[in-house]
């Protein structure tokens, strides 16, 4: 069995979620796509040649979970998903970053059922047919946010291991860790830290800014929004969420990103249906269409004006893990 404070509370009955003033909502609409091969949750997946790749994660089948080495990538014009070379070890919470030209893989943990929550500093690149290690992070890192921007890799809090114990839940702590790498180069450089240590976090680029969403610690949810600017190698404080999410996806659109679902734990126990896009001219958040399954540990990845959200799970923690694949037109 999974565990973790919030696989524990997997099968707790969701309830009324804090309220937050619903701006004007968009004229964007939901509609429904091909589903993920099989049901997983906790992915961090990113568009790669025009394709949306899903590596990794927490499946179900027969009502058991378990973790998955199994990768997929989704075509948007065809409506189809394939199978893809699988990594090297069962890995979840693992975040792929795309260059444009090429594909990593980077943190995460290895899930085995004697260490389900050992945290990995790994990194893999898909060359051919394989995933072949490429230059690992300083130390082990998971649940942060991970982005490419003008040559440079650059992964943003989340946790790492808080002593030399790696392989419990509570071996691990926030931190406010900004590593920055080069591919070809032999080290990951350190950047500006986030004020806000958080793991859950969702987050993306807008030309030179970084944005960084919501995301938790282990007394809850926040609703922090922090941006960093590469020129001047500095965060800001801006706008906050309207709610506490945590467990999101997000992705980068003209003008700031958008961000979707989630859960929440304290004080009460449920998962989100909201979505929110925030603006980097206005430094304001406007509420678009609720996402038609809520859920947390999803994935996102944006072809044009269609955003497509897979994966996840409708229930709080470990519970109701699911296939959908559906899709926001922006």
């Amino acid at each position: 069995m999974i565990k973790r404070r919030q696989f524990m509370m997997a099968s707790s009955m969701a309830l009324t979620l804090p309220s937050a003033p619903r701006a004007a909502v968009s004229s964007a609409s939901w509609s429904e796509a091909a589903p993920l091969p099989i049901n997983t949750q906790e992915l961090y997946p990113t568009v790669h040649k025009g394709r949306l790749y899903v590596a990794g994660g927490i499946a179900r089948r027969l009502n058991a979970p378990y973790f998955t080495n199994r990768v997929f990538s989704f075509d948007p014009i065809d409506n189809q998903w394939r199978d893809e070379p699988d990594l090297p070890e069962d890995m979840h919470h693992a975040a792929l970053v795309s260059t444009g030209k090429r594909l990593f893989l980077i943190g995460g943990f290895n899930g085995g059922y004697t260490h389900i929550w050992r945290m990995r500093a790994n990194a893999y690149e898909l060359i051919g047919e394989h995933w072949e290690p490429a230059v690992d992070l300083p130390s082990p890192q998971a649940e942060g946010v991970l982005g490419f921007n003008q040559g440079h890799v650059h992964i943003v809090t989340g946790q790492s291991p808080k002593g030399e114990s790696n392989a419990k839940r509570d071996h691990h702590t926030e931190v406010a860790s900004h590593w920055v790498w080069t591919p070809d180069s032999k080290n990951w450089e350190s950047a500006a830290p986030i004020p806000l240590a958080r793991n859950s976090a969702t987050g993306g680029w807008v030309d030179n800014q970084l944005i960084v969403a919501g995301g938790r610690h282990a007394q809850g949810n926040y609703n922090a929004t922090h941006i960093y600017d590469k020129r001047e190698d500095r965060w800001r404080e801006a706008s906050p969420l309207p709610l506490p999410q945590a467990g999101t996806a997000g992705i980068a659109v003209d003008d700031g990103i958008i961000v979707f679902g989630g859960e929440i734990f304290v004080p009460t126990s449920a998962v989100y249906k909201e979505v929110w896009r925030y603006s980097l001219s206005l430094d304001k958040w406007t509420a678009y269409p609720d996402m038609i399954t809520p859920r947390h540990g999803i994935g996102a990845g944006r072809f044009g004006n269609k955003v497509f959200v897979v994966g996840g799970a409708t229930n709080p923690g470990g519970s109701g893990t699911t296939n959908m694949n559906e899709v926001l037109e922006i």
